[in-house]
C-alpha cells in the first residue's frame, strides 16, 4: 500500500511540489526584511514616593497610600514608555548628542508592569547604541517626567530609580523568524500530495495492471510502456 502511494506522488511529482514552489515565491515578493535584533538591553524601574510624616490625626494604615500610589505610578510610567511621544523624545536627546540612529525607534522600546516595578526592553541591532538609548531613556524619566504627568508637580525629583545596570546582551532571533519559511514549506507538500492523491482517485484512466486485478478482472496481456 504504502508503494502504491509512492508511485502516484511520483507520478504527479510536479503536483506536490507546486503549492509550496508557490508558497516561497509569496513569500519572498510579501515579506519584508526586519533589521536584525541581535542586542537587548532590560531595565527595572522602582516607582515611589517619599513617606509623608505619620500624623495622628491622619489615617494611613502601614503607609497603604504610598504603596498604591508608587503603583499607578509605575502602570502610568509603563504606559507612556510604549508611545511614540516617547520615542520621540527619547530620539531627540540622542539627536542632541550627536548620535543618529538607522531605525526609528518605534517598535524597539516596550514595557510591562509588575505591582511597583515597571520592567522596559530594548531591541536593537548594534550593542553600543543600545547602551546609548538606553541611557537616553533613564536621561527621559528622570529630567522630563512632568511632561508626561503634570500631577507629579511640585515632587522634587523623579519618582521612578533604575534598579539594574544598562547592559546590551545578544540575542537569538525568534523561533517564528527561523522555522516560518521551513513549516509553510513542509504545508506546501502536504497540500501538494493530498491534491495529487485526490486527482488519482477521481482519475478515470488505468496505469497498472495491479489497478485491474484490485477489482478481480483477469489479465490477458500486457503492452510495455516502451
Amino acid at each position: 500500500m504504502l508503494l502504491d502511494y509512492a508511485r502516484i506522488l511520483l507520478r504527479r511529482w510536479w503536483l506536490v511540489i507546486l503549492p509550496a514552489i508557490l508558497i516561497v515565491a509569496v513569500t519572498v515578493l510579501t515579506t519584508r526584511p526586519a533589521p536584525p535584533v541581535t542586542y537587548q538591553v532590560t531595565m527595572s524601574f522602582g516607582a515611589g514616593f517619599a513617606p509623608e510624616p505619620i500624623r495622628p490625626d491622619a489615617y494611613n494604615f502601614d503607609r497603604h497610600y504610598n504603596w498604591l500610589a508608587s503603583e499607578y505610578t509605575a502602570q502610568g510610567f509603563s504606559l507612556i514608555i510604549s508611545k511614540g511621544v516617547f520615542a520621540d523624545n527619547v530620539a531627540k536627546r540622542l539627536a542632541a548628542k550627536g548620535i543618529t540612529l538607522g531605525a526609528p525607534l518605534g517598535g524597539s522600546i516596550r514595557s510591562e508592569v509588575r505591582s511597583s516595578v515597571f520592567v522596559v526592553t530594548l531591541a536593537w541591532p548594534e550593542a553600543q547604541q543600545a547602551e546609548q538609548i538606553a541611557q537616553a531613556i533613564v536621561d527621559e524619566l528622570n529630567d522630563n517626567y512632568l511632561a508626561y504627568w503634570p500631577q507629579l508637580t511640585g515632587i522634587e525629583e523623579s519618582p521612578v530609580k533604575l534598579m539594574d545596570p544598562i547592559v546590551a546582551a545578544p540575542v537569538a532571533p525568534p523561533l517564528r523568524d527561523r522555522f516560518d519559511l521551513p513549516v509553510r514549506i513542509a504545508l506546501g507538500l502536504i497540500a501538494g500530495a493530498a491534491l495529487a492523491l485526490a486527482w488519482h482517485f477521481f482519475d478515470p484512466a488505468v496505469r497498472e495492471r495491479r489497478e485491474l486485478e484490485r477489482m478481480g478482472l483477469n489479465i490477458v496481456a500486457e503492452i510495455p510502456a516502451n
